[in-house]
């Protein structure tokens, strides 16, 4: 759907729930022009604040808007794809899609993506047990019925393998909010890191199996 670096294949893209932009920057990257859309002062401020580290060329690529997936500042059918990263779960489901197919071209892409550990591997089974909270993702029954004015979602799965040091693991999952509103935050983080001791390997290095899930509807 998104191809590498190409001035004359270049896409209009609409990044919903853009966040602090790591999946903007990297579409304008791939060559495409990005409408960054993000509700939140803070995360658009600090998306803007990045975007003289990528160089003027794919800078110019990157259009931030104050927006939501419920109300798009961007024309109709002005997109020729609306990425989501991390993010669906967040929105009205049922305002975002009809938002989604307005923006949409016809033959245009809506793809959704998260990334989840893998829970199969027992140690991450621990993991979830000390931060008190199991992986769950938006599975067929989550999505909304979507508009007619799309095909049938396509769904794939993509494993994959994070390295941390314990320290960093203890990191990681500080930024979970689940985490981070814990009383007990300080003491659960000590926990996580040592399991990440106990199960690193001989590098001192955790591996972290990770499952990217991705969906993705056309526009008809």
């Amino acid at each position: 759907m998104l191809g590498s670096p190409d001035p004359a294949t270049e896409l209009a893209v609409v990044d919903l729930g853009a966040g602090t932009g790591k999946g903007s920057r990297v579409l304008a990257r791939m060559g495409n022009r990005v409408t960054a859309v993000e509700p939140a002062e803070g995360m658009l401020a600090a998306l803007r604040g990045s975007l003289p580290g990528l160089g003027p060329e794919v800078a110019a690529r990157v259009e931030p808007r104050d927006g939501s997936a419920e109300h798009v500042p961007v024309e109709d059918g002005s997109a020729d794809a609306v990425t989501v990263f991390q993010a669906w779960h967040w929105f009205d489901h049922e305002a975002a899609s009809q938002e989604c197919a307005r923006v949409l071209r016809p033959g245009g892409w809506l793809s959704m993506a998260w990334h989840r550990r893998d829970e199969s591997v027992a140690w991450q089974e621990e993991l979830s047990v000390l931060v008190d909270r199991h992986e769950s993702i938006a599975d067929d029954q989550d999505f909304p019925a979507f508009p007619e004015a799309f095909e049938p979602v396509e769904h794939e799965v993509f494993g994959w393998t994070m390295q941390q040091s314990p320290e960093d693991l203890a990191r990681h999952a500080a930024t979970w909010s689940f985490v981070a509103i814990r009383p007990d935050r300080d003491e659960v983080l000590e926990r996580v890191q040592d399991l990440g001791r106990r199960v690193a390997g001989a590098d001192g290095m955790v591996e972290l199996p990770m499952l990217t899930e991705c969906y993705r509807l056309r526009r008809r």
